[in-house]
């Protein structure tokens, strides 16, 4: 079959995701972390692990895994509080068995009591200890290396959008008029006053970055009617021109009911030239 023909041409972001990688089972790590609070990964099945921060009792939970090469994989897991139904964590790892360093960013809502859903990020850069191997003292770091780079990632067969990344803590997103983008996801965000969204760069090997997007935009200035706030991260890998991530955060139904979202994506892309309008706007916020 012509993949151009394949039968659900809309898919959301997830058309382009990798499966599940399951590699990662029968395997433990322990994790020096610069934190100061060391994290123990223990998984024990093909979706299943335990962990505990420092000499805590282990406790389990369900994960995800995707890849951003052979070595590097992107793990995540929620886990589950019960202090009212805008508290969540996710905590998500970035495991380089390469370098063998580690990156750790967890994402929280429920902190804030006006935007409760408003999604909090705190980073943490870490070593994996290894039985007769030195710790190595190098680590992740973030990184400015991405600006002045524009990328068309293609979602699914039909819809496909525009970053621009100007500065390490912002991008911009543009909608082209031949993308699905436009009319599918158009309506909420032509009422924001900016398509610009707080972001991190974090430099995980040559070529290979763990972009972090947190949709603030959603949940300060809309709250709803389909989106909240989302974050988004995902290993960018300029090598073979994809990303892979996954999804952390809220939505909301027209009747107004608020529901979980946390969904795996990927998507592929290839460099682009948008006009200058944008790129050598005075105001760096144009769209």
């Amino acid at each position: 079959m012509n993949l151009r023909d394949y039968p659900r041409p809309f898919y959301a972001i997830n058309q382009f995701c990798q499966a599940h990688c399951s590699e990662l089972k029968g395997q433990s790590f322990f994790f020096y972390m610069d934190g100061g609070y060391d994290y123990k990964l223990n998984f024990t099945g093909d979706n299943t692990l335990t962990w505990a921060i420092n000499d805590d009792e282990p406790t389990e939970a369900v994960f995800e895994c995707v890849k951003g090469d052979e070595n590097t994989y992107l793990v995540d897991f929620d886990i589950v509080e019960t202090l009212g139904t805008a508290k969540r964590y996710n905590e998500l790892f970035v495991i380089d068995l390469d370098q063998r360093l580690v990156t750790r960013v967890t994402c929280h809502t429920g902190y804030n009591a006006r935007f409760p859903y408003l999604i909090k990020m705190e980073y943490d850069f870490g070593a994996i200890v290894m039985e007769g191997k030195e710790t190595p003292f190098i680590r992740h770091c973030f990184s400015s290396e991405l600006i002045g780079t524009t990328v068309e990632w293609h979602w699914n067969f039909e819809m496909w959008t525009h970053h621009k990344y100007y500065d390490s803590d912002f991008y911009t997103l543009t909608w082209p008029d031949d993308s699905k983008a436009v009319q599918n996801l158009g309506g909420p965000f032509e009422m924001l006053p900016s398509h610009d969204d707080v972001t991190k760069v974090i430099k995980i090997k040559d070529t290979m970055y763990l972009f972090c997007l947190t949709e603030e935009f959603m949940e300060r200035v809309l709250q709803g009617p389909v989106f909240r706030c989302n974050n988004m991260i995902f290993l960018q890998n300029y090598d073979r021109m994809y990303h892979a991530g996954r999804t952390f955060g809220s939505g909301q139904t027209p009747e107004g009911e608020i529901f979980p979202i946390r969904t795996l994506f990927g998507s592929f892309g290839n460099p682009i030239k948008l006009p200058d309008s944008v790129l050598y706007a005075e105001n760096a916020y144009t769209v």
